[in-house]
């Protein structure tokens, strides 16, 4: 029996330890929706006194305990086109098997309502955070380029000029002395190309 009982939490330890999702929503889902089957009873038990007076009083509280359900589980409370398979039955085609279909559409009407008036129509709604539409907005929002020219400098504003490297400042042609066999623009022709004076030593 130890043995048994072992194998077991140890196979379930390595299906959840694998990640089995589908697992996890399953027992998700049969947890909610047993939550729900016990609120439905419970609102059962605090309005059945409102219909005493019902012909059918089983299938009224089939239906309600149906549209209460459906509301805790986030629907809307609007009655089905069809009844439960249960109805489906050759005995409910009789005049008597009729009313208690339309006790149960009536019981399902109800029911729904009393979900409402309770305050479990959000019940299952999973409530987000209040700031999620401006992280929305603020995620989308273009950048904003003038917080960037705010912590470099004021737009417009004119860049320190760098001074110019020594030897570039040439000057002007009269500035520059006279050689022997010579003139002034070829000389300045040949520092700004780099070549010296321009003039060949003899």
């Amino acid at each position: 029996m130890i043995r048994q009982t072992a194998g077991f939490l140890l196979a379930a330890l390595l299906m959840t330890a694998t990640g089995c999702s589908s697992l996890h929503d399953y027992v998700i889902q049969t947890e909610t929706s047993i939550r729900n089957g016990i609120l439905a009873q419970k609102a059962w038990g605090e309005w059945s006194w409102c219909y005493d007076d019902l012909d059918h009083p089983m299938d009224f509280a089939t239906g309600f305990k149906a549209g209460y359900r459906n509301v805790v589980g986030g629907g809307q409370g609007c009655q089905p086109t069809l009844p439960p398979r249960c109805y489906w039955k050759p005995c409910y085609e009789t005049p008597s098997g009729r009313e208690k279909i339309n006790a149960w559409f009536d019981g399902y009407s109800h029911g729904a309502l009393a979900a409402h008036q309770d305050g479990m129509a959000n019940l299952s709604e999973l409530p987000i955070s209040p700031t999620a539409r401006q992280n929305l907005m603020t995620r989308r929002a273009p950048v904003n380029m003038e917080s960037f020219e705010q912590q470099t400098g004021e737009p417009g504003a004119e860049e320190e000029m760098l001074p110019a490297p020594e030897g570039e400042d040439l000057g002007s042609a009269s500035d520059l002395p006279m050689l022997p066999g010579s003139s002034a623009s070829s000389v300045l022709d040949g520092l700004t190309r780099g070549g010296g004076t321009g003039v060949e030593n003899n």
